[in-house]
């Protein structure tokens, strides 16, 4: 067996419980026998679970006063019911005039949606032969020619005004006359309509609005309060133009059969709604349909129709509705006034004076309370806000010590930060990579990187028996100790002594510290390896394809003053490979727990090192970091999880 072969431990097996035999002394295959219980690891003594982040002592803080039961007497209830019962029944007087009111606005809408609705079914139905004059039309019954003449003008208008007449007559009052007039630009003549007045005498117009295409305004008629709707009749006589352009002027130019022809006569189907097929049947519409054209007197006048409805009857609901709403919003603001008065001396009295002591309270004055002592609602809220006083100033007695914990702690959190390394260490041909997670605010862990000289790079990971602000005080000396020791100093068995014999004087009973401390030659890739009672260190064979434990025998620092201590550290080195990667880490990492209290192992952590060897020291790291969280789910970290590791050639076989 070879040298190299003696300092370190056998590999691990590939099934069973992945630990080396016991047997065996240091300096010989197998791992080194182990401490007695109480200086292996501390496991027995440290306070890794439990006692992270000192606390205040609970028995120390003063307890809050509990709220006790307050004898009610009348119910604020039934006061303010009484009180704002003439309240309610005024105002709801007041709302039934209102309604009033919204009646006298709907009855407004409805005039109007009425009067509209009768232009608009005037509009439709008026004959446009009364301004459009219809040719006359030839109409054949075998060998007879008939001639159809267009009614008249005079004869359409009379029809119209009698017409007129029946609506107006059976409209009871309503609608007071319907008229058409010609309107051209500020002319206006009257062609016809009921009564049959050729002069109409309008006065105080003013514009209500609009309902659709009818405009709707108030005037005078007579001296009378109308609402007018005037309605535009449409006589365009575009469409009959239109069509005499494609008969006469398109239809010609368009040769049978092609697609503008057909298209053509599309159009002309679509304007007269008759069955045309082809030129010969276009001419015979045009024949039996003559163009329609303005009479001479309508030309230039555009038609409207004018319907007057009678609109005093409104307005006299309004004047009525007014004056009671005016009524009623006087006496129920009298009303309100006085019952305001009222309600203000009766409740809002305690109300303000309870407003007062909660602006003292507020001001900083915790010793103030209320003397408020009515047997309501407001009573018992003085009753509970004296007890609020109370407390506040009980917490705020404990506050104090928890703010001054607190500053403590940042403290702490700040020095255990400055003791981990600002950045990792790029050395060609090495890839270095950690990982440092704590379970609470200050944890117990500590790694650093420390530069020896140009050769010898030292890596070391700590982890402290006591956590929060003493065991950050703890290792803040470690740390500092290690960097004194290790100056100029390859051996990190002596560098474990020196610090020991320093750190065991000034630490506090029952607090050690375990570490792993190797020493790199970054020409060489020899590693020296010390065990302070620490986990031990994984070393990944890329050649077998296997994982090696290095454990020297050690304990942990502080347990001894030196003579224990010095006999029992031993060191041990091996020779990296290229494709070797090592691994080292704290017990955050294999007791790792789930909800069900189960530890995530060693085995299964071994078995990490050998699946991801063969990757970047930062993706294996992220390969553990994500098993531990998935193995953890959702339960609490228990303890602090610190991860270094080193490979040859970047970790690539």
């Amino acid at each position: 067996m070879s040298e190299r072969q003696t300092k370190i431990s056998k590999r691990v097996p590939k099934s069973g419980s992945g630990k080396a035999p016991s047997k065996g002394t240091s300096g010989k295959t197998g791992r080194s026998k182990r401490p007695p219980k109480k200086a292996r690891t501390g496991k027995m003594t440290r306070i890794k679970k439990g006692g992270r982040k000192p606390a205040p002592d609970p028995a120390k803080e003063k307890e809050l006063e509990p709220i006790t039961p307050f004898q009610r007497g009348l119910s604020i209830g039934v006061k303010f019911a009484g009180l704002t019962a003439c309240v309610v029944g005024l105002f709801m007087g007041l709302l039934g005039f209102l309604t009033y009111s919204i009646t006298a606005r709907e009855m407004d809408a409805q005039i109007n949606e009425q009067g509209a609705a009768l232009a608009e079914t005037l509009e439709s139905s008026i004959d446009r032969g009364i301004w459009v004059e219809t040719p006359e039309k030839e109409i054949k019954e075998g060998n007879t020619v008939f001639v159809e003449r267009a009614p008249s003008r005079e004869d359409l208008l009379a029809s119209w005004k009698q017409r007129f007449r029946e609506i107006v007559e059976g409209s009871e009052g309503k609608v007071l006359r319907l008229i058409l007039i010609e309107r051209k630009g500020n002319e206006i003549k009257i062609a016809g309509g009921y009564p049959d007045d050729n002069q109409i005498s309008l006065g105080g117009e003013r514009e209500v609005g609009k309902e659709g295409d009818v405009e709707v305004s108030e005037l005078n008629l007579g001296g009378r309060r109308v609402r007018r709707f005037a309605k535009q009749l449409n006589v365009d006589l575009e469409r009959e133009k239109t069509i005499l352009q494609l008969i006469e002027v398109e239809l010609p130019q368009a040769e049978p059969g092609t697609e503008k022809f057909q298209g053509i006569i599309k159009q002309l189907r679509d304007l007269t709604g008759a069955d045309i097929q082809n030129m010969q049947q276009a001419d015979e519409y045009r024949m039996s349909n003559p163009i329609r054209q303005m009479r001479p007197t309508s030309q230039g006048f555009t038609p409207e129709l004018w319907a007057f409805v009678r609109a005093s009857r409104l307005d006299d609901v309004k004047a009525q509705l007014y004056k009671r709403i005016a009524v009623v919003t006087l006496c129920g603001a009298v009303a309100g006034i006085l019952l305001t008065v009222l309600i203000s001396a009766v409740l809002t009295g305690p109300i303000r004076e309870l407003e007062t002591d909660i602006a003292e309270v507020a001001g900083g004055n915790m010793e103030h309370q209320s003397r408020v002592r009515s047997t309501d609602e407001i009573g018992a809220l003085a009753h509970v806000f004296n007890i609020m006083a109370r407390n506040l100033r009980t917490a705020q007695e404990n506050a104090v010590e928890r703010q001054a914990f607190e500053r403590e702690l940042n403290i702490a959190k700040e020095i255990q930060e400055k003791l981990l390394p600002e950045r990792i260490p790029q050395i060609p041909g090495l890839d270095i990579h950690s990982h440092y997670k704590s379970a609470k605010e200050v944890g117990g862990d500590y790694y650093d990187f420390i530069v020896i000289d140009q050769t010898h790079l030292g890596i070391i990971v700590a982890d402290v028996a006591g956590k929060g602000i003493p065991g950050a005080m703890v290792m803040t000396m470690a740390r500092s100790l290690v960097r004194l020791a290790s100056v100029r100093n390859v051996s990190p068995g002596d560098t474990f002594k020196k610090v020991n014999r320093i750190l065991a004087k000034d630490i506090r009973r029952g607090m050690f510290v375990t570490s792993a401390y190797m020493v790199l030659n970054v020409k060489t890739r020899t590693l020296k390896v010390a065990s302070a009672g620490h986990n031990p260190v994984v070393l990944f064979r890329a050649a077998s394809g296997e994982n090696e434990l290095i454990k020297p025998k050690g304990i942990a620092l502080g347990f001894d003053k030196g003579t224990i201590f010095d006999n029992n550290i031993q060191e041990a080195e091996v020779q990296l490979e290229p494709g070797d990667r090592i691994v080292t880490y704290t017990d955050g990492v294999n007791e790792a727990m789930n909800n069900e209290s189960e530890e995530f192992g060693d085995d299964r952590f071994y078995s990490l090192v050998k699946e991801h060897a063969g990757k970047t020291s930062k993706d294996f790291v992220d390969a553990v970091v994500t098993a531990l969280d998935s193995h953890r789910g959702s339960a609490e970290q228990s303890d602090d999880i610190t991860i270094v590791t080193l490979s040859v050639n970047g970790g690539q076989q």
